[in-house]
């Protein structure tokens, strides 16, 4: 297949599954409506837990909103392969004249589309109910979730095409995903909080866990490209 032509069936069949959710709205309602709750909730307890000092506070503020992104984003990749199984289409899905690489790819461009939307809604509703002062590192927060959003696609897509064949599918993801996703998220928990206390991205990108996040996305980008195809067998 030529570049020009994996692009195109690529986005072609990401553009399916966005088409069908705008349709059904079967992914984004709940994982949205799991964020804004959770966010209500701490909206109340995050008060008690400001009364300590501030590094305690930066890390509390990220750490809500990190866990948050995790598990509402859990929800999501749990419906990756949800249409295509529960009418029967999966197998005619591998069936299609494409290399398995691309529809790896168009999965995962589709679960970010999904990830970029929650977080377009929860970082502007945490920094209102929190009280985010990040002066001027939006840029830097930016720049540290699009690593962590890639990586966290790369793992979720490639374990939901695992769990999405079995019958436990459920509680199999979660159990899969989650303790590969335990650096990523621990990366994002400590550069979001430093970004909290004041460092700027010059900062951020010394960082040991900086380096963590890029290499983990070049191994499970790189991973699930290699391996979809055995994965799907």
């Amino acid at each position: 297949m030529t570049e020009a032509g994996f692009v195109t069936k690529t986005m072609w069949l990401a553009a399916k599954d966005l088409r069908i959710e705008l349709r059904a709205r079967d992914t984004l309602a709940p994982m949205l409506g799991f964020a804004a709750t959770v966010a209500l909730v701490l909206a109340f307890a995050l008060p008690e837990a400001s009364s300590g000092n501030v590094g305690v506070v930066a890390y509390v503020q990220a750490g809500f909103m990190w866990v948050t992104v995790l598990f509402a984003g859990l929800i999501g990749f749990g419906r990756t392969f949800e249409v295509e199984r529960a009418e029967g289409a999966l197998d005619s899905l591998l069936l299609v004249p494409v290399d398995r690489s691309a529809l790896f790819v168009s999965k995962a461009l589709s679960n970010l589309a999904f990830i970029v939307v929650l977080e377009m809604v929860l970082l502007p509703l945490s920094a209102l109910l929190f009280a985010y002062d990040l002066g001027g590192s939006w840029g830097a927060l930016v720049a540290v979730v699009a690593l962590v959003d890639l990586g966290f696609v790369a793992v979720g897509t490639l374990y939901a095409a695992l769990a999405a064949q079995t019958r436990s599918r459920e509680l199999l993801l979660p159990l899969l995903a989650l303790p590969a996703l335990v650096p990523v998220f621990i990366a994002a928990l400590e550069l979001t909080a430093d970004l909290l206390l004041g460092a700027g991205f010059d900062a951020v990108a010394a960082r040991g866990w900086f380096g963590i996040l890029v290499a983990f996305d070049v191994v499970f980008v790189t991973a699930g490209v290699l391996l979809f195809d055995a994965v799907l067998d």
